[in-house]
């Protein structure tokens, strides 16, 4: 089964429509496992983004050291929207590329599942990946006590705003419910957005709604209980978040009303949040890769924009939460005829810091969760985003987004049947009773991925 796309690969095809770009295609002619060559199969946003990868990682490994001494890495651009499915396909048939990109652990059990991956297990206490990752990162790609895919991208999810607008009208980032739903009955009031939101491109989008809102009104110990099996799906701690969110739809803080909702396109949110006509946007860290054209000068305005920690919705729940989300995994496939010098390959890619850091710097595209410090960051970087990761790569109020540690079809669930909530033809409890049966069968069969605890990370 196919995991849905990741984060990173809806806002690298909505950006490639965006900037009018067509759909990319291959850069060169390999395709699969080879022996004279180590094979590597990925997508962009924009040919600047394909071209600082291809300059900094595969080229940059091809230079150095390692690369010198062993095989050369061949990057294969693909599609955005078929890159999934091709590289299932071909790995299905035994010839995918040695270095397979999966949308996160979700998908990777997968692949472990039909017995296509190699145990890292080797390669990570040789080239010291338990130092290089964060450890809840790391441990998101064990299975069966073997680790199989190695974290790539880091995200989390803010409340993105724009200071002149708030400042304007009075109102602060909200950290309590209390303060949300005054600041989003003032907007409404005054005829401005509350909060900017819509799924017409991506309907995978309304679980990020589901995410923060149960992350920051159940809480990470509850949610942590229940991707556990430890607590119910049914439990009212969650039935009510759900029945709170549906009550702000009906009230038009999201995205205007319901119907425009469904109707809204991501250019027209961020639009609305340069020009002061919606008040906040609840998304995540792959918003640095997409908010810029929509302000400042390029944009033909003085228009500036920063982001919030998530606020609290519930008295038993801190302000500050931070959902954890792997977007991209790297693992080797099992017909790869080098894996030694993969993992060297691998590790050029997601391990380093400072190349992690310049990648997010240059292109907004988020780093691999690798231990960083302060020091680690170019100067050139933007200050809010270097105060994110800083931020994330410390946290210890750490949540769970659905897209990373539900099992596939229960996290296909949580997008696909929100919306016959919003709309009324599913009641919240009902939602959840649907999302409880499936999970549990999920679980049963071990397709959830492996979980950090919610302290601690």
């Amino acid at each position: 089964m196919s995991a849905p796309l990741s984060r990173r690969r809806f806002l690298q095809l909505t950006g490639i429509a965006a900037a009018g770009a067509t759909a990319l295609t291959a850069c060169g002619s390999g395709s699969g496992a080879s022996a004279n060559q180590i094979t590597f199969w990925d997508s962009f946003a924009s040919k600047d983004i394909e071209k600082y990868f291809q300059q900094h990682f595969v080229d940059g490994y091809n230079k150095s050291a390692a690369g010198q001494k062993a095989l050369k890495v061949h990057m294969t651009v693909k599609q955005v929207d078929t890159l999934d499915r091709l590289t299932q396909t071909a790995v299905a048939s035994g010839s995918g590329p040695d270095l397979i990109a999966t949308t996160g652990p979700a998908q990777t059990l997968n692949y472990v599942g039909n017995g296509n991956l190699l145990p890292l297990d080797a390669y990570a206490e040789k080239l010291g990946w338990q130092d290089a990752f964060l450890p809840w990162a790391l441990e998101a790609g064990r299975v069966g006590g073997k680790l199989y895919s190695v974290p790539a991208q880091l995200e989390t999810m803010s409340v993105f705003y724009n200071p002149a607008t708030l400042k304007e009208h009075g109102w602060k980032p909200p950290t309590t419910r209390a303060e949300f739903e005054d600041l989003c009955k003032d907007a409404k009031d005054k005829g401005i957005v509350p909060v900017g939101a819509g799924n017409a491109e991506w309907k995978a989008a309304t679980e990020w709604h589901v995410t923060w809102v149960w992350n920051t009104f159940a809480g990470p110990q509850a949610l942590y209980e229940a991707l556990t099996g430890k607590r119910r799906w049914t439990d009212p701690v969650f039935v009510d978040a759900i029945d709170l969110l549906k009550t702000w739809f009906d009230k038009g803080w999201f995205g205007g009303s319901t119907d425009r909702y469904f109707t809204n396109k991501f250019t027209t949110l961020y639009e609305q949040l340069a020009s002061g006509k919606a008040a906040l946007d609840f998304s995540g860290s792959w918003t640095f890769s997409e908010i810029g054209p929509y302000f400042g000068k390029s944009a033909g305005n003085d228009a500036t924009w920063d982001w919030a920690p998530l606020p609290s919705l519930s008295s038993s729940v801190p302000a500050g939460v931070q959902p954890l989300s792997i977007g991209t995994a790297y693992s080797i496939n099992k017909d790869c005829k080098h894996p030694a010098q993969a993992a060297e390959a691998l590790d050029y890619f997601a391990a380093d810091p400072g190349r992690q850091l310049g990648y997010l710097s240059s292109t907004g595209m988020a780093p691999a969760p690798v231990t960083m410090t302060a020091n680690d960051f170019p100067k050139s970087i933007d200050p809010r985003i270097k105060r994110q990761y800083l931020q994330l790569s410390e946290a210890k109020d750490i949540g769970y987004t659905t897209w990373t540690f539900w099992p596939p079809k229960s996290d296909t669930y949580v997008f696909e049947q929100m919306e016959k909530v919003l709309t009324g033809s599913l009641t919240p409890k009902d939602y959840c009773a649907g999302l409880d049966r499936l999970f549990q069968q999920e679980l049963k069969a071990g397709k959830r991925p492996p979980l950090p605890a919610p302290k601690g990370a």
